[in-house]
C-alpha cells in the first residue's frame, strides 16, 4: 500500500492507530535527504555502479559488501558521499524524536 504522510503528528497518528487496532506487520517510513545535502544523481549513480562492479569482480560478498561499496563510494565521491550519509542519519533521528513527542502526546489521552 503507497500513502505519503507528511508530518511526523501524522506518522504518529498512523503508528497508533495500527496499534490500537492490533493489526500485525511492520511500516516502512521512507526520508528523503534533505535537498540541500543531496549529491547530483549522476555523480552517485556512477559511483553506485562503479563501486558495485567492483565488488563483484574481487568477489565481496556476505557482510563485508556494505563496508566495501561505502568506502568505495566514499572514495569515488571525493568524501562527499559521506557528508550526504551522516546528513540523512541526522534527519532520520530528527523524525523519530518528532514522531516519538507526538506519539507520546497521543498515548496521553
Amino acid at each position: 500500500m503507497d500513502y505519503e504522510i507528511d508530518t511526523p503528528a501524522e506518522l504518529a497518528k498512523a503508528f497508533y492507530v495500527k496499534q490500537d487496532m492490533g493489526l500485525g506487520g511492520g511500516m516502512l517510513v521512507t526520508n528523503p535527504i534533505p535537498e540541500e545535502y543531496s549529491m547530483d544523481a549522476d555523480v552517485i549513480n556512477k559511483a553506485i555502479d562503479e563501486a558495485v562492479e567492483e565488488a563483484k569482480a574481487q568477489g565481496i560478498h556476505g557482510k563485508e559488501t556494505t563496508p566495501f561499496l561505502l568506502a568505495k563510494i566514499k572514495d569515488l565521491t571525493g568524501g562527499d558521499s559521506l557528508a550526504s550519509n551522516i546528513q540523512l542519519v541526522y534527519n532520520n533521528a530528527k523524525l523519530a524524536a518528532a514522531t516519538a513527542v507526538e506519539l507520546s502526546k497521543l498515548a496521553k489521552n
